[in-house]
């Protein structure tokens, strides 16, 4: 499943990246920083990476998540610090909801 997320993840990396120029491309990288600091994002950019991570999810996972709910966005810079962090808790989502 872990797996699955990631490769799914890469997927929207690729969908934004033909947004964004050639020299801002975001690396498909699970250490690569999304926001914060020493992330890639901007807000515009953050919205576009929630709106198709929901998107994807429920399309090649057959599960929808959502991410922006007030648990989400309270830890934004914790879900959304790297690939790798919100692959993590795109898992945890998927096994909360599994187990309900």
């Amino acid at each position: 499943m872990r797996s699955d997320i990631s490769q799914m993840l890469f997927r929207v990396i690729d969908e934004l990246n033909q947004m964004r120029p050639p020299d801002d491309q975001l690396a498909k990288d699970l250490e690569a920083p999304l926001s914060g600091d020493a992330g890639r994002l901007d807000s515009a950019g953050l919205i576009n990476l929630i709106a198709l991570t929901e998107q994807k999810t429920a399309e090649d996972l057959g599960r929808p998540i959502m991410l922006t709910d007030e648990q989400t966005l309270s830890r934004i810079n914790q879900v959304f610090g790297s690939l790798g962090s919100l692959a993590d808790y795109i898992y945890r989502l998927m096994n909360e909801s599994k187990n309900e």
